[in-house]
């Protein structure tokens, strides 16, 4: 009796409740919600958990390659472009009737990533596979970098002072900064130009942290996102092969400067890098105001040049036309030819003045003419000496008396020696060796700062180390022995371009050709052919 009194009391609320009219009365406001096991508390229900693709163990990172253009292999699209996993091929779309999609079902080939935002895809059934096993491969197709203390952060201090070999795909180590790049047919003069600029610290840390602020590179030109590309390509510590093929980099200069520099097409490699770092300011945003991009941030200085042109006074000169037209002595046999032109000879000198005017110009990069010296014979060994110049004897072009006087320097000093020399039948070259100190080059006699504006040197910087610098790349130009013989005439065409960087950790220098990385001693960097010198600023502790 007391069991069915108590199973009364229970069913009781039940019945109550749903009481006339079958509306269910509000619970007392002290009293628990009623417990049941098969409804969830929270506000929505979980995710769900995204489909395990049964293909991923048909990945072949071995063809795996995202240095080529990102075009469809078959069309030839650039848009919605997916590389395949299996076989390193690229196609377009993945819908039905697409490339991509008949290339899964010809092909059996089921694992895709969309090569613009790193996701992948299982084709033909059309959904999204996430798989932390992938990171590797979106790493390997758009690496990533962060300040230093973030998530994977690389940039800063970390990347100068690491000097940490790392090992790709194949089991080849190579030093992250210092790998080869790909000739793709006398592109040489675009891989030393691209080495030297990626151990530019200011430029490098910003291309490299770029891919963390996608509406910046949004504004960005083609140029410049492909130059974002390959600096962090260059740096990275997970690629699957050792080096960068910089098709996409070379294809981007050859469309914005028309062709100028092209394919099979070499050229100086001064005048592709003064080209180069005038659009790179242009293409991230860069003005004519100083400092409107990391370019003039770490390359501009500034340079008064004065010109003097002679002119004549309107005044004096019409007196002396007067006096001409007026001598009957002009012409004349009787008189001797120094008295007839004496008349007009005081009035023509006194009417011409010389006007000098100076203004002050930004720069990028300072070039010099190398003095032609002319090759001679050893008398004791018989064979040909190149001359060798001092580089102090070249900057006195801007000692001040030569109509130039420098006002400030940049952080970071790019040097030309011009080399080549065209006329109307060749290009001819000067193989004068210019020897320089690869550290503290001091240029506190050639800055002529005005006198307590400070404007010269940086406020972070002593002054005692303000205008002293250290080499940090050195590209130089190598002819082969045959040109000048017989069907080979042209120096620039037929040399090539090599570049010799410093490691920053090791204090290693590294002789970098195409593809060939090879150690190197700084006492040979004085005695090549160098073309472009550039040197940054000395630092405290430095």
């Amino acid at each position: 009796q007391d069991n069915a009194t108590m199973e009364d009391k229970n069913v009781q609320p039940t019945a109550s409740a749903e009481g006339a009219g079958g509306r269910r009365k509000r619970p007392r406001r002290d009293s628990p919600p009623p417990h049941n096991p098969t409804v969830s508390i929270s506000s929505a229900p979980p995710p769900p958990a995204a489909p395990r693709c049964p293909y991923l163990d048909t990945i072949d990172r071995a063809v795996l390659d995202f240095d080529f253009e990102r075009l469809c292999s078959v069309t030839l699209a650039s848009s919605h472009v997916y590389g395949c996993l299996v076989c390193g091929r690229f196609f377009a779309g993945r819908g039905q009737g697409t490339q991509a999609y008949l290339h899964s079902l010809d092909s059996g080939h089921c694992v895709f990533v969309e090569l613009s935002t790193g996701r992948f895809y299982c084709l033909p059934d059309g959904y999204e596979v996430v798989d932390g096993g992938l990171d590797d491969i979106r790493e390997a197709l758009d690496p990533r970098y962060g300040h230093v203390g973030e998530p994977g952060g690389r940039v800063g201090l970390v990347l100068d002072s690491s000097s940490a070999l790392s090992r790709d795909l194949f089991g080849r180590r190579y030093l992250p900064g210092y790998i080869g790049l790909n000739n793709l047919g006398k592109t040489d003069y675009v891989n030393a130009a691209m080495q030297a600029l990626a151990h530019v610290g200011p430029v490098r840390d910003y291309f490299l942290l770029t891919s963390r602020n996608g509406d910046r590179e949004a504004r960005w030109t083609p140029l410049a996102l492909r130059f974002g590309e390959l600096m962090r390509k260059m740096w990275s510590d997970r690629r699957f092969k050792s080096n960068v093929d910089p098709h996409e980099m070379v294809q981007a200069i050859s469309t914005a400067s028309k062709k100028r520099f092209h394919i099979n097409r070499r050229a100086d490699v001064s005048e592709f890098l003064s080209w180069f770092l005038n659009n790179l300011h242009t293409g991230i945003g860069g003005t004519r105001k100083p400092g409107s991009s990391v370019v003039h941030e770490a390359f501009q200085g500034f340079v008064d040049v004065t010109t003097r042109q002679r002119r004549r006074s309107s005044a004096l000169d019409r007196a002396s036309l007067r006096a001409a037209a007026n001598d009957d002595r002009l012409g004349s046999d009787d008189e001797e030819g120094g008295g007839a032109s004496a008349p007009t000879a005081a009035p023509r000198a006194a009417a011409t003045e010389v006007k000098e005017s100076t203004s002050r110009t930004p720069f990028l990069m300072l070039t010099f003419d190398i003095p032609e010296r002319p090759l001679f014979k050893d008398d004791t060994q018989g064979g040909v000496v190149i001359p060798q110049e001092p580089l102090f004897n070249i900057l006195r072009k801007f000692d001040g008396e030569g109509g130039y006087r420098l006002r400030k320097l940049p952080d970071y000093l790019i040097l030309v020696l011009k080399r080549f020399r065209r006329n109307n039948f060749a290009t001819e070259k000067n193989p004068t060796i210019v020897t320089f100190p690869v550290k503290n080059l001091d240029l506190e006699n050639y800055v002529f700062s005005q006198p307590g504006s400070g404007k010269g040197t940086p406020a972070a910087v002593p002054r005692a180390l303000a205008n002293k610098y250290d080499l940090v790349a050195n590209i130089c130009h190598d002819s082969p022995a045959e040109v000048g013989r017989e069907g080979r005439h042209d120096p620039l065409e037929d040399g090539s371009y090599r570049c010799h960087v410093k490691d920053g950790a090791s204090k290693q220098w590294y002789e970098m050709q195409d593809l060939h990385v090879m150690e190197t001693m700084p006492q040979l960097i004085g005695l090549s052919e160098s073309f472009v010198l550039v040197f940054e600023r000395k630092r405290l502790g430095g």
